[in-house]
């Protein structure tokens, strides 16, 4: 990853013309087109593997990832967000939303399911528009472009794997469901009119995309970049089993370009390298991210009499991203609303 040019205390807008975020890039791109190959090649073997992305993002990237957002405020240059009381207020805030996301996939879990659904889209969607707009020098030629982008960019990763794959949808359901002491019954999810009806919105929403983005890009070369990557994505999620492309998707694409902006929020002492701070942000990432390891082994503990399976711990695994997915939805969309 690399670290933007120096603005102390607050997220540095990209020069999309001077300098270009390729290991934002690179890492994505490779991931997406080697699982696109690996599954020709060896589908049986990812077959057996299917979870394994999933499973590893718990120490790799993809838990980690929101492990920053205690801190986020005051980097942000928000004032109460260096205040001891104020964030302790901010963190409480956070964990209590958390925490009621997790009673709901006992209360209601077909509604919460459904709901991590939509909040993961929007915020995945959210990631890649910061991306664009900053990376890319997308533009907004139009009030509803950056809206068009999220929703569109979003539903690639769940919209579409969704529709192609709603069976893996609905058992990581029943499993979280499950976990939680409560039950989802088969076929819950869709019926089919929703699928058709779906499939249909999905069609002209990535249509109006693809429009809009020969306007909002930079440049044509731009476009074709952006149209490149949506293509890739929904080759990616069209062909490969959702808990596997989910996995890698979550992990090395979303994750990573979030661990991205992080590191542009990074205070800078002194001529530190990129290498260093690398290093820092790791060791920032660590505390949060080992007591959410450890939330994760309780929960386990706790949900072990029901849980008997990979795939049903990973449904565990799940519900709670979901309950964190929340609150730091809301945290990035802070960083948006900060971001200059």
């Amino acid at each position: 990853m690399e670290a933007a040019p120096a603005r102390p205390q607050t997220e540095i807008a990209a020069r999309p013309d001077r300098s270009f975020p390729w290991s934002l890039v690179a890492l994505p791109w490779a991931a997406v087109g080697g699982l696109l190959v690996g599954w020709v090649l060896i589908p049986e073997t990812l077959t057996a593997y299917a979870f394994l992305p999933l499973l590893l993002s718990v120490v790799l990237f993809g838990l980690p990832h929101g492990a920053l957002d205690h801190l986020v405020p005051g980097r942000l240059g928000w004032a109460w967000g260096r205040r001891p009381g104020a964030v302790g207020l901010y963190c409480l805030g956070y964990a209590g939303l958390a925490a009621l996301y997790l009673l709901a996939w006992h209360a209601a879990p077909l509604a919460a399911f459904w709901l991590f659904l939509v909040v993961s889209a929007l915020h995945w969607g959210q990631g890649d528009l910061h991306f664009l707009e900053s990376g890319l020098g997308r533009r907004r030629p139009a009030r509803w472009s950056a809206p068009l982008a999220v929703l569109a960019r979003g539903a690639l990763p769940i919209g579409v794997p969704l529709l192609a794959f709603t069976g893996d949808f609905e058992r990581l359901a029943r499993g979280a469901a499950g976990a939680f002491g409560a039950e989802v019954g088969p076929g819950a999810l869709l019926t089919a009119g929703a699928q058709t009806a779906l499939t249909g919105g999905l069609a002209l929403l990535l249509a109006l995309y693809v429009l809009d983005t020969l306007r909002a890009a930079a440049s044509p070369r731009r476009a074709v970049l952006e149209l490149g990557e949506a293509a890739g994505l929904l080759a990616l999620f069209v062909t490969v089993p959702s808990p596997l492309s989910i996995g890698v998707y979550f992990t090395l694409w979303h994750a990573w370009r979030h661990l991205g902006r992080l590191l542009a929020l990074q205070p800078r002492r002194g001529e530190l390298g990129t290498p260093r701070l690398v290093l820092r942000l790791a060791r920032d990432l660590l505390p949060v991210t080992f007591a959410a390891l450890a939330l994760l082994g309780g929960l386990y503990l706790w949900a072990a009499p029901r849980v008997g399976t990979v795939e049903g711990f990973t449904a565990l695994y799940l519900a709670l991203i979901a309950a964190l997915t929340l609150p730091h939805a809301l945290v990035v969309a802070l960083m948006d609303l900060r971001r200059p």
